[in-house]
């Protein structure tokens, strides 16, 4: 049986990966003529930027100057994010599904201020029960870490739950922490592998929440 859905934020509820990926594409281009891919980059979509420095002092032979430009960009980011919409479909779902009953959380490789700042923004962040986030967890994703917490601050089991995520990195964290999850992807993680996902849609305005509930109805 159903009872709550775990959302993922970045690239779930706000298209924030988006504009990570062009800050980093766009540096890398001007200072070292190296043209960084989606599909390159997508190591660290779901995770951590740590991912993503482990692979560039790789192919460059080093990412001490990678890491101060990322605290450079932090600005940047906050810049072109802060009045960024709802992912299409997302507030329907939400408000669609806390009027049939059912718990939501927010569980993020990120630390809790960045939800928190958006969904109250969205005037979204009523809705929401719990924050499973970086602070509250050894390992981020794609361990199952932080799903395995907000399944707990629930008060469900994982197979209770519905992961909704958009990478590849949040999907093994789920299948991990025995979530099934459903896979909503945007341009930056659309070409990821997802085998194993419960359900792929383009958007969350494709979703049917009550054919949802029913597939739960007897697991």
């Amino acid at each position: 049986m159903l009872k709550a859905l775990v959302f993922d934020f970045d690239g779930v509820i706000v298209d924030t990966e988006t504009q990570w990926y062009y800050i980093y594409r766009d540096w890398l281009k001007r200072m070292y003529h190296y043209d960084l891919s989606i599909q390159d980059y997508l190591v660290c979509v779901g995770s951590s930027s740590e991912r993503l420095f482990a692979f560039l002092k790789q192919e460059l032979g080093t990412d001490e100057e990678i890491r101060k430009f990322e605290k450079q960009a932090m600005t940047e980011f906050i810049q072109r994010t802060q009045n960024l919409p709802a992912m299409e479909g997302v507030r329907e779902v939400v408000i669609a599904a806390k009027a049939k009953g059912l718990q939501l959380a927010i569980a993020t490789s990120a630390t809790r201020k960045k939800p928190l700042v958006h969904l109250e923004r969205l005037q979204l962040l009523e809705y929401f029960d719990v924050f499973s986030t970086a602070e509250l967890s050894r390992h981020i994703k794609p361990a199952p870490d932080i799903f395995l917490k907000a399944a707990e601050l629930l008060g469900c089991s994982s197979a209770e739950c519905l992961a909704v995520e958009d990478s590849r990195n949040g999907l093994i964290a789920a299948c991990q922490a025995g979530m099934p999850c459903l896979i909503v992807p945007n341009k930056i993680t659309e070409s990821s592998d997802f085998t194993g996902c419960y359900r792929k849609l383009s958007s969350l305005k494709d979703l049917k929440l009550e054919e949802l509930i029913a597939d739960f109805q007897f697991s």
